[in-house]
């Protein structure tokens, strides 16, 4: 799979990108019987085995993971005051928000209506016109838990809104079945078509093989011991899987580094955790970011992390300025998972007696 932001596609790829960029979807488990397998398809069923994007998560019921709601500073220069004002005559803004992409955590989501103005609390003596701010739908997506929902095959996610063809190699619009971007799918053949590949998730259902993120278990690399826990982040399909010795525990899509920001490669261990922190960096005007309470920050090679994020939901495609872009539901239970343990409010760094987990990150 090798789409990334950015990139080129087809037209019909194009549109759906553009539909994708600001929608959110939701992970669920919701599944169908799996079609009989054979290499011809003769007697199979019509139906694709899917795991559907799940509606009935709701981030206000789940503050344990997100304790914020988050807005983005679209309109800059911002100017930031000490209080809701009603009248800003002479009144000198405490810091003004400019230049460049920046998301601010919300103290509280209720608007503050003061005379003519919305205002919303984002900081201790902090509070930011609502003129000046965009609001988005924190993605709901979560990937798969082995232990708890063991899959035999081979699977993949979709990272586009996708027709199935009826045959490989050729891209129907009306009569094929439309599986929405973030399900996850069962993979029963591939065939390459005029040097692309093809795959067949039901009788006479085919799609095309760049829209989906494949979960491949690979091997463990020599270098990392037999039991250990470890994870592989596989910048070619965008798909994070995290395993204990050679038992796969859990998978994922992730969000790795454009090109002219790629994410190392290489065997690194994980040196520093934090539960949440600001984060920002770049240049003013050019690319210059600044982001307020990113969670679950697993640091693996210098100031390259793999954190949650709440600003986008084009999780399987290319995004990042180098860290490793997750989900917020995967960020939280990899933090968890993940060595060392570190509690709430406190950055915690490794120690031989407290090591941290193996990261391959390869393509």
């Amino acid at each position: 799979m090798v789409f990334m932001v950015g990139t080129p596609l087809t037209v019909h790829a194009q549109e759906q990108a553009a539909n994708a960029t600001n929608s959110t979807e939701k992970t669920g488990n919701l599944a169908m019987e799996p079609p009989s397998q054979n290499e011809t398809g003769a007697n199979e069923t019509d139906n694709v085995f899917k795991i559907l994007p799940d509606n009935t998560f709701k981030w206000s019921e789940h503050r344990e993971i997100l304790p914020y709601n988050y807005a983005q500073v679209t309109t800059q220069p911002a100017p930031v005051y000490k209080a809701p004002w009603n009248d800003l005559s002479g009144k000198k803004p405490k810091r003004t928000l400019d230049g460049g992409f920046i998301w601010v955590s919300l103290e509280s989501p209720i608007p503050i209506n003061s005379g003519n103005f919305t205002w919303y609390h984002i900081n201790r003596r902090e509070f930011l016109e609502q003129a000046y701010l965009s609001f988005f739908q924190v993605s709901t997506f979560k990937g798969i838990n082995f232990r708890e929902q063991p899959l035999e095959g081979t699977y993949g996610w979709l990272v586009l809104d996708t027709y199935t063809s009826s045959t490989p190699g050729k891209q129907e619009y009306i009569d094929g079945e439309l599986i929405e971007k973030h399900t996850l799918v069962k993979i029963l053949e591939t065939r390459m078509v005029n040097g692309q590949k093809w795959l067949r998730l039901a009788a006479n259902k085919w799609i095309d093989g760049r829209r989906v993120a494949l979960i491949t278990r690979p091997s463990r690399p020599p270098k990392i011991p037999e039991m250990a826990k470890w994870i592989d982040v596989n910048l070619y399909e965008q798909v994070l899987e995290a395993f204990q010795g050679d038992k796969l525990v859990y998978a994922t899509l992730i969000s790795s580094g454009l090109p002219e920001f790629e994410t190392p490669t290489g065997i690194f261990r994980i040196w520093g955790k934090v539960r949440m922190a600001k984060m920002s960096g770049g240049e003013k005007g050019v690319d210059y970011y600044f982001l307020e309470d990113v969670p679950f920050h697993m640091y693996f090679s210098a100031g390259i992390a793999l954190h949650g994020a709440y600003w986008h939901d084009n999780f399987g495609m290319k995004q990042s300025h180098g860290c490793v872009n997750l989900a917020p539901r995967d960020a939280y239970w990899l933090f968890n998972w993940t060595l060392p343990v570190a509690p709430p409010g406190k950055f915690v760094k490794t120690s031989r007696a407290n090591p941290g987990t193996f990261v391959y990150v390869h393509y």
